[in-house]
């Protein structure tokens, strides 16, 4: 059965989704926690070894997001969904293979898995969020979704660490747990499927289209700079806070804790406050306090001492986790508007830009911190991101002049 295209927001299509994501979640903890960790201490993996772990993660998406939007066409979306479920559920099962035999390229494979999943769950919901909700409500869906991730993310740490210390920080456990609830998630988003709606008529006009286009060029330009510059880093803020500041691991995840716990509470409240507020000031405000707390890192060591510093640096985390995820809901509204009734398709192609740029980066990051020094990569990142925030501002500006002007004239 088809439906008309809504005319109202259909919140009630998406709780299967939103409750997908939170099982699909759980193992967040650790693709961007424990897996550098377990690499590094299990397998006496190198920082570039650390770095292809993280490399390899983002290629899966890049090479196969393109491919994701166009399967998840009208009518296969929630089918990618669960795709990406099932397939990143045998990554964590490989991955648990790899903890077996301490094999760092097996657990590299698996990564590269992970990723192919991870590009056909990422490409389907955001397409499945996008076209069941209004324009003015795409932020606050998309902010639901980051709500029911950070949910995930969290309950998924307690539980993870729950197994490591059951089983004598054994992770073979945990990564067959997380390999279960990925199926779960994959289950629940097709279990009941909502009416399929028409394919909705664009109210983008095609002769303001070249404006949109090159406000769009300059937000993907800069969204694939900021990616680079903060994958960077990704593997590597763990180790830097176990070299530096403790070397208590239970220790260095508390210091997750407070932005997980916003970002789960308050997700969809601050995707609402998105949707009406001034989106390049959301967006440089969150380049420019990531690049404070980047430059925290460096500094906070000198300024308090234990515990103090980390508590420190758990504020800094929350603050910048808040206004990311701000950042991330306008941009992913804007897409969604931008590739309004080929939803897939536009998410496909973004998410394969920021693949590219996140399957360079870790291994920048390593390079850096093998070659010079273990701060390199977050003075670099730190300088880098108010580069961002001009070209961020260009490409918001013209996107919402185009669209304003449309909607002026009555098109």
């Amino acid at each position: 059965m088809i439906e008309d295209p809504p005319r109202i927001s259909d919140w009630s299509a998406l709780k299967s989704v939103y409750q997908s994501a939170f099982f699909c979640s759980l193992g967040f903890f650790v693709v961007r926690f424990i897996l550098p960790i377990i690499a590094t201490l299990s397998m006496g993996a190198s920082a570039t070894e650390v770095g292809m772990i993280f490399a390899v993660l983002t290629l899966g998406a890049a090479l196969f997001s393109p491919v994701a939007g166009r399967f998840a066409r009208r009518g296969r979306r929630r089918e990618s969904i669960m795709l990406g479920a099932l397939v990143r559920a045998i990554a964590y099962g490989g991955m648990a293979v790899a903890s077996y035999y301490d094999d760092i390229y097996l657990l590299i494979l698996n990564s590269l898995i992970w990723g192919l999943g991870a590009a056909f769950y990422q490409v389907g919901s955001d397409a499945e969020i996008s076209e069941r909700v209004l324009t003015e409500n795409r932020a606050e869906a998309f902010g639901r979704r980051a709500a029911a991730n950070g949910r995930g993310s969290v309950i998924g740490a307690f539980i993870g660490f729950t197994i490591l210390i059951s089983f004598d920080f054994d992770p073979i456990p945990m990564f067959l747990f997380y390999a279960a609830a990925n199926l779960v998630g994959g289950f629940l988003v097709v279990r009941k499927r909502p009416p399929l709606e028409q394919l909705r008529e664009s109210r983008i006009e095609s002769m303001v289209r070249s404006a949109i286009g090159l406000g769009i060029a300059a937000l993907v330009l800069a969204a694939a700079i900021d990616t680079f510059i903060t994958a960077l880093l990704s593997p590597f803020v763990e180790l830097y806070i176990i070299e530096v500041f403790t070397t208590d691991i239970s220790i260095v995840a508390m210091v997750y804790l407070p932005g997980g716990i916003l970002a789960a509470a308050f997700g969809g409240y601050m995707g609402r406050f998105a949707d009406h507020a001034n989106k390049i000031a959301i967006v440089s405000v969150a380049v420019i306090v990531g690049a404070i707390s980047t430059f925290g890192l460096i500094i906070i060591p000198s300024l308090a001492p234990y515990p103090y510093d980390l508590i420190l640096v758990a504020g800094l985390f929350a603050t910048s986790s808040v206004t990311a995820l701000l950042a991330y809901t306008v941009m992913t509204s804007v897409f969604g508007t931008a590739y309004e009734g080929k939803a897939s398709e536009g998410f496909g192609m973004y998410e394969a830009a920021m693949g590219f740029s996140r399957f360079s980066a870790p291994l920048v990051g390593g390079i850096l911190w093998d070659l010079l020094d273990p701060t390199a990569p977050f003075i670099l990142v730190g300088f880098s991101g108010f580069i961002l925030v001009p070209i961020y501002a260009y490409g918001m500006k013209k996107y919402e002049s185009a669209i304003n002007n449309q909607s002026s004239s009555g098109l």
